[in-house]
C-alpha cells in the first residue's frame, strides 16, 4: 500500500526549536494517515527537545550524514513537591522550559529509575507547567526535585510498528544530569510492539545509548553506541524476543550490552562491546531462554560476560552461550575473568568460546568462575589462553579462593 512520504532538508535559518517542531509535525502528520515515511536529507538537525515517533512511521537519515544533535541542557529546581499522579508540576524558573518541551522530573543528585518522569509540557500558567501524562513518582523540594530538558533525542511510547534508519544522534557533553535508561537514552522506546532500528548511531549521550523497557520484537541491526555516559544498550522490564545484532556497543561508561529485568527469548549476535567502564554483557533478574552468540568482548573493566547475583526463581537460567571471544577483560580492581556466573543460576550453555589473556597479571586471570550455587553448567569446547585458572569455583580481589 502506497504510504504517505514526507522530505525535510536541513533548516539554516531556523531555531533549534523550529527544527524540532517542523520534524515532529511530520510525523505527527504521517502517524494521522496512519503511517508513513518522514526522510531527513543529509546535514545537522540542531533540536530542542524530544522527536516523538508514532505507530507505523519510519524516520530516515542517510547513515553517518544525518546528524540529530541534542540541545543543551536547562534545569529548574522545583517550587513546589511534585506528587505521584499529578500532571503538573510548579518550578522555580518557568522561562526555562517551552510548551511542546520534552521535560524530565526527577532528583538532582541521582536517578530515582522508573520514578523519574519524562513528559511534554502542554500548556504554562505562572509558575506552573502542564504535562501531557502523571508523574510515575513523587519528587520533593527536600530531595532536591528539579524539571531539565534532559530527555532522549528519539522517543517512542505505547505504539506499534516503527521504524528508525541511518540517524546519527549526538548527545550534550555538558549536560549535568546522568540521563537513566529506565526514562530515557540517546533513542528510547516504551510499550512498543514492534520496531526496527537499523544503521542507527547514539554517541555522547549523557546517558544510555539505546534503552528500551516493556517492548517486543524489538531488532537493533547494524548499530552503534558508543562513547555514551551510560549503558551502550539496555533492553529489559518485561521485554521479549529482542534481536541486537551486527551491532557495536564500544566505549561507554558502563556496560557495554545490558540485559535488565525479564529479557526473554531473544539473541545478541556478532556484536562487540569493547572498552567498556563496567562489563561487555550483563544478564540478570529473570533473563531467560537468551541467545548471546558470535560477539566479541574484549577490554571491559569488569568481566566480558557478567551472569548477576540473583535468588531463584530470578536467576538468569536456561541461556544459551555460543562462540563468543572474550579477550583481556578485567582490572587491578575486579580482577581478571573472563566469564563469571554468581547467584543460583542454573541450565546455561557455555560452548564454544574463546577466553584469552595477554595484558593482565598472568598469575590472576580467570576463564570461567562458577560460584557455589550454581548448578546445571555445560561446559563444552572452549578455548583458554593465558589463564592461570580455566575454571574456577569462586574468585576474590585477591585471587583467593572462599
Amino acid at each position: 500500500m502506497e504510504k504517505i512520504v514526507i522530505d525535510i532538508g536541513p533548516l539554516p535559518t531556523a531555531s533549534a526549536e523550529e527544527t524540532t517542531r517542523t520534524i515532529q509535525s511530520a510525523i505527527d502528520y504521517a502517524g494521522n494517515l496512519g503511517g508513513g515515511t518522514v526522510k531527513l536529507g543529509e546535514g545537522v538537525y540542531a533540536l530542542d527537545g524530544t522527536l516523538h515517533l508514532r505507530s507505523g512511521v519510519r524516520l530516515e537519515g542517510i547513515p553517518g550524514r544525518t546528524v540529530l544533535r541534542q540541545g543543551e541542557e536547562r534545569i529548574s529546581a522545583l517550587a513546589s513537591d511534585a506528587d505521584l499522579h499529578e500532571r503538573q508540576v510548579a518550578v522555580d524558573s518557568p522561562g526555562a522550559f517551552a510548551v511542546g518541551q520534552t521535560v524530565t522530573i526527577r532528583k538532582a543528585a541521582s536517578s530515582m529509575g522508573f520514578g523519574d518522569t519524562v513528559a511534554v509540557v502542554v500548556g504554562k500558567e505562572g509558575q506552573v507547567l502542564h504535562l501531557d501524562r502523571e508523574l510515575h513518582g513523587t519528587v520533593l523540594l527536600a530531595h532536591g526535585g528539579i524539571v531539565t530538558t534532559q530527555s532522549p533525542v528519539v522517543a517512542a511510547y505505547d505504539c506499534a510498528r516503527i521504524e528508525m534508519y541511518g540517524l546519527t544522534v549526538e548527545g550534550n557533553k555538558d549536560s549535568v544530569t546522568l540521563a537513566e535508561g529506565c526514562r530515557s537514552a540517546g533513542i528510547y522506546l516504551y510499550g512498543v510492539a514492534g520496531a526496527r532500528i537499523e544503521r542507527c548511531a547514539v554517541l555522547a549521550y549523557k546517558g544510555d545509548g539505546i534503552s528500551y523497557q516493556h517492548c517486543s520484537d524489538i531488532r537493533v541491526a547494524d548499530c552503534e553506541s558508543a562513547g555514551n555516559g551510560g549503558k551502550g544498550i539496555h533492553p529489559g522490564s518485561g521485554t521479549s524476543r529482542t534481536q541486537i545484532v551486527d551491532s557495536r556497543f564500544d566505549g561507554n561508561a558502563m556496560d557495554g550490552i545490558f540485559l535488565c529485568w525479564r529479557v526473554q527469548d531473544s539473541v545478541v549476535e556478532r556484536c562487540t562491546a569493547v572498552g567498556n567502564g563496567m562489563n561487555g554483557l550483563s544478564i540478570g533478574h529473570k533473563d531467560v531462554r537468551n541467545e548471546i552468540k558470535f560477539n566479541r568482548l574484549s577490554d571491559n573493566q569488569y568481566y566480558g560476560i557478567f551472569f548477576r547475583n540473583e535468588n531463584e526463581p530470578m536467576s538468569p537460567s536456561y541461556n544459551r552461550v555460543e562462540g563468543n571471544t572474550l579477550e583481556d577483560n578485567g582490572s587491578e580492581a575486579m580482577g581478571y575473568v573472563g566469564i563469571r556466573i554468581r547467584g543460583y543460576t542454573h541450565d546455561v550453555d557455555l560452548l564454544s568460546n574463546r577466553i584469552s589473556y595477554a595484558k593482565a597479571p598472568p598469575e590472576r586471570t580467570i576463564g570461567i568462575c562458577l560460584e557455589p550455587h550454581t548448578s546445571g553448567i555445560t561446559l563444552a569446547d572452549n578455548a583458554f589462553e593465558g589463564c592461570a585458572l580455566q575454571t574456577h569455583d569462586h574468585w576474590l580481589p585477591d585471587g583467593e579462593a572462599e
